[in-house]
């Protein structure tokens, strides 16, 4: 299978991987160098016992990931990476000590119930104590943290739902989007969000216990429920169940499925799922259908395994619109 090679933009230079490979080597030849994958803001690699995260974005993502790492440390119970930016031969990259365990799923069950109950509750733990951070004191110390990513214009979209919905379904889904996404929120309900605890960014314990948490760089003060999402997405009913029990009693607040499963629908429709760089350069065609595709899924309640059924039906229709 062909490796996607991507493009880095470093030190205002175009830079393919092979040239980050180059400088890896060059750089740490005793070091066992392995190329890790590519994320929504950057690709990683391994580097001995390190990861090394090269952005094709502005550095100061990761600055202000490893300004926010170092001030969530002492507030909860996980291992949070200790992040350093290097500035070496025209490179500008983050490297910290890869948290090393388990990987997990939430769309899979590998897990025994027990293994399962362990993660459920340790996860709840984790993001409670996150929520639970004093916002005002992170703005002072971490002050990015405050420019949050707004929900894409509902106009933007509307070209590509619109062959799949019906002008009343179309119009009922920008009537919901409008209050969702307009709807006020109590102060105390906006706090530190995560918005990515899923198995890419944490490992666990063998017992299933959470183990370690990385990649804040999409985190930010938003609503809480925005971190709840990915447990509303699995398949995993038991899973999200147990987590929403310990959730709601770690910090005594009453959630509302319904309005998280809202939240989910619209979730796709966040501007950077759809957007990079500084200034909202559109993404690539495939990422646009994935995300169109996600949201019908969600608009009309199909089932996980209907998703590759949904990805052809769009295929052939764009084949179709051509002709």
């Amino acid at each position: 299978m062909r490796r996607r090679c991507a493009n880095f933009f470093i030190m205002g230079t175009k830079m393919a991987q092979q040239d980050i490979v180059a400088f890896l080597e060059k750089n740490y030849p005793n070091e066992k160098i392995k190329y890790l994958g590519q994320g929504s803001d950057s690709d990683a690699f391994r580097v001995g016992t390190r990861v090394f995260r090269f952005t094709s974005k502005n550095i100061s993502i990761y600055a202000k990931d490893a300004d926010i790492c170092h001030f969530v440390q002492p507030y909860v119970d996980v291992q949070v990476p200790d992040i350093q930016i290097v500035h070496r031969d025209g490179f500008q990259y983050a490297v910290h000590e890869m948290l090393m365990g388990e990987r997990w799923s939430w769309h899979k069950f590998q897990f025994s119930p027990v293994r399962q109950r362990n993660l459920a509750r340790s996860a709840a733990q984790f993001l409670a104590q996150l929520h639970s951070i004093d916002t005002d004191a992170l703005v002072r110390a971490v002050p990015a943290v405050r420019d949050g990513v707004p929900y894409i214009d509902f106009d933007l979209v509307v070209p590509y739902l619109k062959p799949f919905m019906t002008a009343r379904q179309l119009r009922r889904f920008r009537e919901m989007y409008n209050r969702v996404v307009n709807a006020p929120i109590d102060k105390s309900d906006m706090v530190l969000v995560h918005m990515g605890l899923k198995g890419a960014n944490s490992v666990v314990y063998p017992d299933g216990r959470l183990k370690g948490v990385f990649d804040f760089c999409n985190c930010g003060i938003y609503e809480r429920g925005r971190d709840l999402v990915l447990f509303s997405l699995s398949r995993n009913g038991r899973l999200y169940r147990e987590f929403l029990r310990e959730y709601q009693r770690q910090t005594g607040v009453r959630v509302s499925r319904k309005h998280v499963r809202e939240l989910a629908l619209v979730e796709f429709l966040w501007a950077k799922r759809w957007y990079v760089g500084d200034v909202f350069s559109p993404i690539g065609a495939n990422v646009v259908a994935r995300n169109v595709g996600l949201v019908l899924m969600h608009f009309y309640h199909l089932p996980e395994i209907m998703k590759p059924l949904v990805r052809v039906f769009m295929k052939v229709h764009a084949r179709m619109m051509r002709k």
